[in-house]
């Protein structure tokens, strides 16, 4: 009769003792398996807990970004660049720089790939009499915004561009004089089509008119110049916005001046920055409470997996103890047949192996029902790999001092008190 036959006829036999070997093996497995399970399933809750906080942080940050950009582009443009060199209360004591700089530096800013600043538009601006009308009048030349690409190549320019032989004109040109859109107006010899009238704007605006910067340039003699640049500050990179566009664009153009204005978008601006502040601290907060719960749980974890494995290492040689106890007419009669110690070790072994294989083979099925049924997360396969090298060996383990205790037996008294 082979070994095989031999572990089977004797599993058969003692049913009892096999299945309860089966059973601590099991236990084991199930307990650590679970204590890792719940480990992961933790972990996956705080990972899902974190990306629902920034889900809800990115939709109030995307709210006060809208927020902000709508407020900063109804206030127009928030930032104009003057050249150096002229006090900048004369400039706006005048309403214009009379300084000028080369018109190829709204080219040199929009390529240089700023992000502080949007909706670039150059300008040459004068005062000038207005010789049909008898007043005088801020003429401002402007041809059309210049784009920084890298922002957004579709961006809806602020101001709409002009075409040589139009023009726009303010508010309160529009009231005292009854210019309105459509009419053809002369100034000083030239004559415009008006393209749109401003409502109301602001004391300067109010009391200009616009035309196409090249016409503004030839009128002025100032071919290739411009006198001011106008922007928008763009929160867009940073929640400092207006803070840093001095800084970035003087890293461009040295030779510059730059006047901010927008108290709203300030304002708007630390509102940003103030939630991305809170929210950064309830992040933090979920991170250091759910860290310090699963460190509660990872030792209890750690303690229970030592103490389950050994009390099924207990049990498991007990229960081997047991059975080689049982066995012993059984192991004196075939070492009196010719059984060598090698196949007595094999018999007794062999079935502890399969003990351990059993009991690997119902925990994780167990662990598998637990899985489907969302009491707990599944482990990888990598893992289940490892538990089955593993637990046949504690198995092996714990039937080897039983084995070796009944190959240290004399068969002859074995047999003489059977």
């Amino acid at each position: 009769m082979n070994i095989p036959e031999l572990i089977l006829r004797e599993i058969i036999h003692r049913k009892l003792n096999f299945f309860l070997a089966l059973l601590a093996v099991a236990g084991a497995v199930i307990a650590w398996s679970a204590a890792l399970g719940s480990l992961r399933r933790f972990d996956a809750a705080t990972e899902t807990e974190l990306a629902t906080l920034q889900k809800k942080t990115d939709a109030e940050m995307d709210r006060l970004e809208d927020e902000i950009r709508k407020t900063m582009k109804g206030l127009g443009f928030n930032v104009y660049i003057f050249p150096a060199g002229e006090e900048l209360w004369k400039i706006k004591e005048r309403g214009y720089a009379e300084a000028t700089m080369p018109e190829q530096y709204a080219d040199k800013l929009a390529q240089s790939g700023v992000v502080t600043v949007n909706h670039l538009l150059p300008e040459l601006s004068r005062r000038v009499d207005w010789k049909e009308k008898n007043r005088s009048i801020l003429l401002v030349g402007v041809a059309g915004q210049v784009p920084i690409l890298h922002h957004n190549p579709n961006q809806k320019a602020m101001m709409d561009p002009l075409e040589p032989g139009t023009c726009f004109v303010g508010h309160d040109l529009h009231r005292s004089l009854g210019i309105g859109e459509g009419d053809t107006v002369t100034i000083n010899g030239d004559d415009y089509k008006v393209g749109k009238v401003f409502p109301p704007r602001n004391l300067i605006d109010d009391d200009t008119i616009w035309i196409h910067l090249k016409q503004a340039q030839k009128l002025f003699s100032m071919p290739g110049r411009i006198n001011s640049m106008l922007a928008l500050g763009c929160n867009c990179h940073t929640i400092e916005g207006l803070a840093d566009i001095r800084r970035e664009l003087k890293g461009v153009l040295p030779d510059i001046q730059i006047v901010e204005l927008g108290n709203n978008a300030i304002v708007r601006s630390e509102a940003r920055a103030e939630v991305a502040r809170s929210a950064k601290l309830a992040k933090q907060a979920v991170v250091d409470r759910r860290t310090a719960t699963r460190a509660e749980r990872a030792r209890f974890a750690n303690l229970l997996a030592p103490l389950v494995a050994l009390g099924s290492f207990i049990g498991v040689a007990m229960l081997s103890f047991g059975n080689v106890r049982e066995r012993l007419p059984e192991i004196g009669t075939l070492r009196a047949i010719g059984f060598t110690n090698t196949r007595i070790l094999a018999l007794l072994l062999g079935r502890a192996a399969i003990i351990g294989v059993g009991g690997w083979s119902l925990a994780a099925a167990a662990s598998a029902a637990l899985a489907r049924a969302s009491w707990n997360t599944a482990l990888p396969p990598s893992t289940w790999f490892m538990l089955l090298a593993g637990v046949p060996l504690l198995s092996l383990a714990a039937a080897w001092l039983p084995a070796l205790d009944a190959l240290r037996r004399d068969p002859v008294a074995i047999l003489r008190h059977d």
